[in-house]
């Protein structure tokens, strides 16, 4: 209780760099968990279409875009590494003077560790909360962007997109119109629109732990090297 509550004092006395980190971590959080989703989306055509498709070019074009997502959450996650550890490594410089005075009364490394950690964790678990709440209460607004985004990355990575329905292929709820068919006409139903909230928050929820996670680990380093050289310093 004496680190939360000494954690949550340092969290709303150093705002600025609380505020970035939670900002940042909300701003990971979200592309993240776009990418995971419009993996699913892809995954959701592909499962729907691909029985009915003898089109090789849309085959290799989803195994494209799918190593792209696959390339790009893995950048991210990098990306949210390298700037989780400037942060860090900000943070704990401007709260260098917090870490000597824990020396001076007599609290372990152990305990200026634990306590750097949960300095960091609060604003990402507020970046959480922000990001969950948006995507719940936009979520219509968050389907529309991935389908928006979905064809623009495409193209604008040079993936071209391939028409792979055919003569003999309709598509089911097409506006009233007069249509020629074959006794070989297939009728195919596409359910792309919208993506369960649970497919969402699986995503999300895989994030959330990632972040925590990364930042857990690079908070513990960083404050373990620094108190240690501190605890040198203050010894000599």
């Amino acid at each position: 209780m004496k680190n939360i509550r000494y954690a949550f004092a340092s969290v709303s006395y150093h705002k600025r760099i609380s505020f970035c980190i939670g900002v940042c971590s909300a701003f990971f959080l979200f592309l993240l968990t776009s990418l995971l989703n419009l993996k699913d989306l892809e995954t959701s055509l592909y499962d729907q279409v691909s029985d009915l498709i003898n089109n090789s070019e849309y085959h290799s074009n989803y195994q494209k875009i799918m190593q792209l997502y696959s390339t790009l959450y893995l950048v991210f996650i990098l990306l949210w590494a390298m700037l989780i550890t400037l942060l860090v490594f900000i943070s704990l410089n401007i709260k260098k003077q917090d870490m000597m005075k824990w020396r001076i009364m007599g609290f372990s490394n152990r305990f200026i560790v634990k306590q750097s950690i949960l300095e960091s964790i609060i604003p990402i678990t507020v970046g959480i909360i922000t990001t969950g709440v948006v995507l719940i209460v936009c979520q219509h607004t968050y389907e529309f962007i991935l389908l928006q985004v979905r064809p623009l990355l495409a193209k604008g990575l040079g993936i071209k997109r391939v028409a792979f329905f055919s003569s003999n292929v309709l598509i089911e709820s097409t506006p009233n119109q007069v249509m020629n068919s074959t006794g070989e006409t297939h009728f195919l139903s596409l359910r792309i629109s919208s993506l369960p909230i649970a497919t969402i928050f699986k995503a999300f929820s895989k994030n959330c732990l990632l972040l925590l996670s990364i930042t857990t680990g690079v908070t513990f380093a960083s404050t373990y090297f620094l108190s240690r050289n501190s605890k040198k310093v203050f010894r000599t």
